[in-house]
């Protein structure tokens, strides 16, 4: 960890890495429609990431509690909708997409997002975010489930949609240089670049540990 770089600073530095290797197993293009969909830590992060990354693009997010919300926007979403809204309608609006009703409560979007980046990695998140990418979009898998899923992958063959996975941290090249996705996190923590401060809320003395994870857990 470089001198400069506070202790504050430095314990993000591992999921920075991660969002940077997320956003460039699909990097955005000018123009296009994204949603960071899952606002924890690495959401926050990937929504900064993504905006580094590519100024052009659209992002959104999709968060569980409203001061989560907030924060994403603060982050940089241009638009932020909660988990519990209808999401097939709100991406409808945000990128002028179709919903159709299928059998039972099965929907799908004909039109939608360029990319969707799940961060959280569940069932439900993976099958929404499959239905509301658009025809050879693409799905950048972050979120890990580790336990097995009963899934309809119809939108992978019948939409072509793309399914990325991503894990950990990975060498990527920025400004013709190539760098660790730690080195980059770092350096773009130094140039201001990346704001960590509105994601440290708590502090704890070692003995209250307990009461850490507690709060870690009820994120509400």
């Amino acid at each position: 960890v470089p001198p400069l770089l506070a202790d504050e600073d430095a314990i993000l530095v591992e999921p920075c890495a991660v969002a940077i290797h997320a956003a460039w197993r699909r990097p955005p293009q000018p123009g296009e429609r994204v949603l960071v969909l899952g606002c924890g830590t690495i959401g926050f992060l990937l929504i900064q990431v993504l905006r580094i990354l590519q100024p052009a693009c659209e992002v959104y997010a999709v968060a569980e509690f409203p001061w989560q919300a907030e924060l994403a926007a603060a982050c940089g979403a241009h638009q932020v909708f909660l988990a519990r809204d209808d999401g097939y309608a709100r991406v409808a609006r945000l990128t002028g997409a179709t919903v159709h009703q299928g059998r039972g409560r099965n929907r799908m979007l004909l039109g939608g997002l360029d990319v969707v980046y799940d961060v959280v990695g569940a069932a439900a998140t993976l099958h929404n975010a499959l239905r509301w990418t658009r025809a050879r979009g693409t799905v950048v898998l972050v979120g890990v489930n580790l336990h097995r899923m009963a899934l309809d992958l119809t939108p992978v063959w019948y939409q072509e949609v793309d399914l990325l996975g991503v894990v950990g941290h990975d060498v990527v090249t920025w400004q013709s240089q190539s760098l660790s996705t730690f080195e980059l996190a770092m350096r773009w923590m130094q140039e201001g670049k990346l704001d960590t401060s509105s994601l440290l809320t708590h502090r704890f003395p070692l003995d209250a540990y307990r009461q850490a994870f507690s709060v870690a857990v009820e994120k509400d």
